[in-house]
């Protein structure tokens, strides 16, 4: 494990949490689909609505979906990369919550057993590193006299390419079937968000 990828696992747990923190921040009141009218919306995704669930799995890609809101008027080249980053840790919480829960037990106290996780994680975090631009949708909404900005972001990664980087670690540990544990990373949908 080079220094900079265990920086970047330290900063895991903050990350983690700042982005979960920026995902749910809006999620928390009910919308209501009445209330909002849309002021315009554009985007490569723009006719695409964020989906349901964060994470879903085909026999051939994983795709995971992040979300936010912000004011009216932010910039809104920052706002992309706080979803570019969202999106992305919702997929490296995934993986991390699918290994421990395969692989480790929650009893477990040997150092090796845990760092089947931290490894894992490390793995596909190289994996979405070379996954470039994410495409992205905005809509500028009117909701009870306030304008905000909803941004969405979509991540595709092969499934094949996720299973081939988490076989590397799993082999070399001969803990648990790369196959079972991609395709259980999907996640059920939550409540229905509003389509902007």
């Amino acid at each position: 494990m080079g220094f900079p990828a265990a920086r970047r696992l330290a900063n895991l747990p903050r990350l983690s949490f700042s982005a979960l923190w920026l995902a749910c921040a809006h999620a928390g009141a009910p919308a209501e689909p009445h209330g909002e009218e849309v002021l315009e919306r554009g985007g490569e995704l723009a006719n695409l609505p964020a989906e349901r669930a964060t994470v879903t799995v085909t026999p051939t890609t994983v795709t995971v979906w992040g979300l936010t809101e912000v004011p009216d008027g932010s910039r809104l080249q920052v706002a992309f990369a706080g979803v570019d980053a969202i999106t992305r840790a919702e997929l490296l919480k995934s993986v991390e919550v699918r290994v421990a829960g395969v692989v480790t037990s929650v009893e477990s106290t040997d150092p090796a057993r845990r760092s089947v996780v931290v490894e894992t994680v490390e793995a596909v975090d190289g994996l979405l590193a070379r996954a470039g631009p994410l495409p992205h949708g905005w809509a500028r909404l009117r909701r009870s006299g306030a304008v905000v900005i909803r941004i969405w972001a979509r991540l595709e990664v092969p499934r094949g390419e996720l299973e081939t980087s988490v076989r590397s670690v799993l082999a070399r540990r001969g803990q648990g079937d790369p196959a079972t544990l991609v395709g259980g990373l999907a996640t059920p949908p939550t409540e229905e968000r509003p389509t902007p």
